[in-house]
């Protein structure tokens, strides 16, 4: 519609655009070491006095550009193995202070919903919240290395001045960096420039060798000083073509990341707003300290400290404006201080303030070839329009709770099957576990379907502060619980999904296997969920076994009886074995073989967000990419 960002066209064009450079970043890195074989080669010969150059040289090139790589690799490494201790640990690097569920200040409560609420909105586990207390800005940022172990911040100033409305768009997106996998982007960025510090280090220690040589020593010393200076001169160079680099990555992922925000919330004048407010206390801002300089590009806004063109992380305040409102006058407003109200108490799903319309889903036809769901159609069906009761949403902000929660979610329907699968968890917290999923079972009992994965990911907080030994006895506690036939599929992804979240590995448990078959297993499964007759079972396996395009997958969806639980979740892990792109692939047929019929029932989106998330893939921001 006229006067609304196309936010999906938005997102490609950013993620165009950070390829380029990231390319343009290691062709940088790769001519820089090149450039240093070059000039020994020159000095070299310069030196001999030869009548022609010798460029191959192996000995030479290992010694100049190899020592350069090894240099920068290693440098790079060591720097991002000291930022991936989780994202907690960076945002008390930068400052901030775990606000816990506990808190009674009321704008830190506000913050926890809406935090919850964008989780339950982009399909992300809930992060850890932390807050900067000293500062009075409008700033906010994400941290981390992947969704499991993020975690999201905000300035005092932000919680000060911004509504509800605003800090649902500055929270929204904190999100999209988690969702897009900036968060690792950045990691690995910022390693590449310790790297080529570290380089300019290395030339500045020969030079400090080599002038520092006594006299009788000096005929030999000072090519040493010289070709340290050289190194140095490179090294600095290459520290300032990544910083170039670096702050435009960081440009066009904040552009993603606006326009994500918008996808998640339908509310632009939301984030245009708290950008305005940004703008309107852009004279206030405080010096930045060194760690928050060097983690500049994690923040929502910039700060002082950078130059604001060739180096900023941040594109014009006003032209994110534009983007996000293309009605956008120019007009800063004064910035006042807001009270939180009653209006700012949780939801129970989310705030309902959508303004944009999602795209229209594919009309139903007797062709599946021609009834395929573009990914805009996928991606926006899958989000949650469900509801949280007050008291689970309560319980899944504690520790002893959240187990509860989650051993409740797969306990068996029989009452005798239940109190054996109880009984064998006894030893959880000295019995405080299976007592509170007892108090719980009435509720858990009741939580309609397309509510329990969503009541996961809101329970990820309070999981994430059990010690090694306690996430060790509940992940045996939820193998001894086990799963059946009659308990369904969700069932099985649910504790899919607790191992990869409880497991310290990056990626989800893999095992070889026939692909082709794992996908036909799997599918036939997810089809064979939804409430539909065998005809439409077949035709949506049809549609999503075209969509995946897989050379040996059966044209026919396997037979009900056949469709063994154990043997569905060694697919899964042959089907998590395989790269990113091949798993999104997948995601993306369950998503189209969902959307058939044109419809999409919340028990048919919670099956699929589950996989999904078993297979380490989001929705949030887009299944191909």
């Amino acid at each position: 519609m006229a006067g609304t960002m196309n936010f999906f066209r938005a997102q490609d064009e950013a993620r165009g655009r950070t390829t380029k450079l990231v390319v343009l970043l290691v062709l940088a890195i790769v001519v820089l070491a090149g450039s240093l074989y070059a000039l020994a080669v020159l000095g070299q010969h310069k030196l001999s006095r030869r009548g022609e150059i010798d460029w191959f040289q192996g000995d030479l090139f290992f010694w100049t550009a190899g020592v350069a790589l090894i240099v920068i690799v290693g440098g790079s490494l060591l720097r991002i193995a000291e930022l991936s201790k989780g994202g907690g640990a960076i945002a008390e690097r930068l400052g901030g202070r775990l606000v816990g569920a506990t808190t009674k200040d009321a704008a830190e409560r506000r913050y926890l919903n809406v935090v919850q609420e964008m989780a339950l909105a982009s399909g992300l586990p809930v992060p850890l919240c932390y807050v900067i207390d000293g500062d009075e800005t409008i700033n906010a940022f994400a941290a981390g290395n992947s969704p499991q172990d993020a975690a999201v911040g905000v300035t005092r100033g932000a919680l000060r001045n911004l509504t509800r409305d605003e800090l649902q768009g500055v929270i929204a997106h904190e999100f999209s960096h988690i969702g897009n996998g900036d968060m690792k982007l950045n990691l690995r960025i910022i390693g590449t420039v310790a790297g080529l510090t570290a380089l300019a280090q290395l030339g500045y220690i020969l030079v400090r060798i080599g002038l520092s040589s006594g006299s009788n020593r000096k005929n030999n010393a000072w090519p040493m000083a010289i070709a340290g200076l050289v190194v140095v001169l490179v090294g600095l160079g290459g520290v300032f073509f990544a910083r170039v680099i670096q702050a435009s990555v960081s440009r066009q992922r904040e552009y993603l990341a606006d326009a994500s925000a918008v996808q998640f919330t339908r509310n632009p004048l939301g984030l245009a707003s708290a950008l305005r407010k940004v703008a309107g206390l852009s004279g206030a801002q405080r010096e930045a300290s060194s760690a928050e300089l060097e983690a500049q590009h994690m923040f929502f806004a910039g700060s002082a400290g950078f130059l604001e063109s060739l180096f900023s992380s941040h594109p014009p305040i006003g032209e994110r404006i534009r983007r996000v409102d293309p009605a956008f006058d120019g007009h800063i407003p004064d910035v006042i201080p807001v009270a939180v109200t009653a209006d700012d108490e949780p939801v129970a799903g989310l705030s309902g303030r959508a303004v944009a319309t999602p795209p229209p889903l594919p009309t139903p036809t007797a062709d599946p070839t021609r009834a395929v769901p573009t990914d805009l159609q996928i991606q926006d069906s899958v989000g949650f329009r469900g509801v949280i009761p007050g008291a689970l949403r309560e319980a899944s902000e504690d520790p002893v709770s959240a187990m509860a929660v989650v051993l409740g979610l797969i306990l068996r329907h029989d009452p005798t099957q239940r109190a054996a699968q109880l009984a064998q968890a006894e030893a959880l917290a000295g019995g405080e576990v299976v007592k509170e999923a007892r108090r719980l079972d009435a509720l858990l009992r009741a939580v309609p379907a397309g509510s329990r994965v969503a009541l996961l990911d809101l329970s990820m907080p309070a999981l994430r502060q059990l010690s090694p030994a306690q996430v060790a006895a509940f992940r045996k506690a939820l193998e001894r619980a086990g799963y059946e036939a009659e308990d369904g599929l969700i069932v099985l992804l649910i504790q899919a999904s607790m191992r990869r979240y409880l497991s310290t590995e990056k990626n989800p448990p893999s095992r070889p296997g026939d692909l082709a078959s794992a996908c036909g297993l799997v599918l036939s499964a997810v089809v064979q969920t939804s409430g539909e007759d065998p005809a439409a079972q077949a035709r949506a396996y049809a549609l999503g076994a075209g969509v995946l395009g897989m050379a040996g997958l059966s044209p026919t969806m396997v037979p009900p009886a056949s469709v063994d639980l154990g043997k569905v979740d060694e697919a899964l892990a042959v089907i998590a074995g395989q790269t990113v792109p091949a798993r999104r692939q997948f995601v993306r047929a369950i998503g189209a073989a969902m959307l058939h019929d044109g419809r999409a029932e919340p028990a048919e989106i919670e099956i699929v967000r589950a996989v999904a998330d078993s297979l380490g893939i989001s929705f949030a921001t887009g299944i191909i990419r």
